[in-house]
């Protein structure tokens, strides 16, 4: 559980950071409606294996919350960092956009259809961070709990080794990270994604 957790924060910490260089050099990541960005991409670190690709196309994820927080929520973005490896079966959406995020994962991915997601089965993660005055709900928390997950589409993008990949998503129980809320977990619903993705392997 505490690798896992390095490593989600590894994560994490690997998507602040290529957000901060894309900016930094060059790339003009701009997600206002009707605006586009400058293809680019970042090295990240010392690890030139890990790489965000900004295009002119944006990555949207959108769900409605009950329980720690209420309402609809969509993040946007134009830099690229989720990714298919390891023969396409390790799934990974990473999206943020200021101090929102959202993170889903798991290994076993086999092309469009619908997974549950368990991380004390298929690592199955999904993590929802809405800033540091609202909270964070995790389900790597709760071995047990599950998440549906519905690839509906899974396609060839304009640019080389990128993917747009669409469907939807629901969890009955995210449970809380923060102690802002720690007894008040998440119920997911309406949960939709179009999503650029990286098809390394």
């Amino acid at each position: 559980m505490q690798q896992l957790w390095r490593s989600l924060l590894l994560l994490l910490g690997v998507a602040i950071v290529s957000l901060s260089l894309a900016a930094c050099g060059g790339a003009r990541v701009d997600v206002s409606p009707g605006s586009s960005v400058q293809g680019n991409s970042a090295t990240v670190g010392a690890n030139p294996s890990v790489k965000t690709t900004t295009t002119s196309e944006k990555s949207t994820i959108s769900f409605t919350a009950n329980g720690g927080v209420n309402g609809s929520y969509t993040i946007e973005s134009a830099l690229t960092a989720s990714k298919l490896r390891h023969g396409h079966k390790e799934f990974t959406i990473d999206l943020a956009q200021g101090e929102k995020s959202i993170f889903i994962a798991f290994y076993g991915y086999e092309g469009p259809g619908t997974y549950t997601l368990t991380n004390g089965v298929n690592g199955g993660d999904i993590r929802i961070d809405l800033g540091k005055n609202v909270g964070t709900w995790d389900l790597a928390l709760e071995h047990a709990s599950s998440c549906t997950l519905v690839v509906t589409s899974d396609q060839p993008g304009q640019l080389t080794g990128i993917n747009r990949m669409q469907g939807r998503f629901s969890c009955q129980l995210l449970p809380a990270y923060t102690a802002h809320h720690p007894q008040d977990a998440l119920k997911v619903t309406d949960g939709r994604f179009d999503v650029l993705i990286i098809v390394e392997s």
